[in-house]
């Protein structure tokens, strides 16, 4: 009699942790479902800085109607209701706008504080810079000229990936308008204490100006959120990243336990 060895299906390969060789993936740290309250002000910056983007276009417009206003005035006389229909414009534009941004402003650095931990742990460290030193180094103005660039640009670093490179660039514009836009305003802050009518007239088109410019502020960084977090300017999220695993060949599937196994065992008489 002569037989061969029965074939059984092997089972499916399998780790009980991460392999430390080959390609390492770190998956993404699960988030709590309870959101603390720097979560809740990171995950509302998106909307307060489109609010802010609205409203500083509108004061943009706001401004430049009176600008219009001006130069009718100077041969022909305008409606009071027109006037005041401007004035009431011009301010309620700039104080919303005002009191909007700033909320936007904490709702960013807030976010940028959120991402930088995430990262950080991603990594296997822990954010070297405390959360009130990048809020202090964020919103106290002088410091703000600089450092926010600064932690910006940690964060690309330590998120890394293909589009390092074109964040990291988007830093460096945001970096200059953010800065441009810090001039204006100490440019029109000093031109209102000229009293003259031209400097008046100079000082409504300079304050539609930094309006825009400020508007670029809130784009740019709307961007630069919807980038580091690999979302579309809508806040679509972009193709998942591919995580790798290792091939381990193909295999037999295992036999059903309502179908018999197939025995390949044969028995010759001689």
């Amino acid at each position: 009699m002569q037989s061969s060895a029965a074939s059984q299906a092997s089972a499916t390969p399998r780790y009980e942790q991460i392999p430390r060789w080959g390609l390492i993936d770190n998956p993404v740290p699960k988030k709590s479902d309870i959101l603390s309250r720097r979560e809740r002000w990171a995950e509302s910056a998106p909307g307060l800085l489109t609010l802010t983007l609205a409203l500083l276009a509108l004061a943009c417009v706001a401004e430049l109607f009176r600008y219009g206003i001006l130069l009718y005035n100077r041969t022909r006389l305008v409606n009071p209701r027109v006037l005041m229909a401007s004035d009431a414009l011009v301010v309620f534009a700039e104080v919303a706008s005002i009191i909007i941004g700033a909320s936007a402003a904490v709702a960013a650095v807030s976010w940028l504080v959120v991402r930088r931990g995430e990262h950080f742990a991603r990594a296997g460290s822990r954010d070297p810079r405390r959360a009130r030193t990048m809020y202090l180094g964020s919103l106290v103005p002088v410091l703000s000229l600089a450092m926010p660039g600064v932690y910006l640009t940690e964060l690309v670093e330590i998120r890394g990936g293909i589009e390092r490179t074109k964040l990291l660039t988007l830093v460096r514009i945001w970096w200059a308008v953010w800065v441009l836009d810090w001039v204006l305003v100490l440019t029109v802050t000093m031109w209102r204490f000229r009293d003259s009518l031209q400097a008046e007239a100079d000082g409504v088109l300079l304050s539609a100006v930094g309006a825009v410019v400020a508007a670029a502020v809130a784009f740019s960084t709307l961007l630069l959120i919807r980038g580091i977090d690999s979302q579309g300017l809508r806040g679509t999220d972009r193709a998942t990243p591919t995580r790798w695993v290792i091939s381990v060949g193909r295999s037999e599937p295992a036999p059903s336990p309502s179908e018999p196994a197939v025995s390949d065992e044969k028995v010759t008489a001689g």
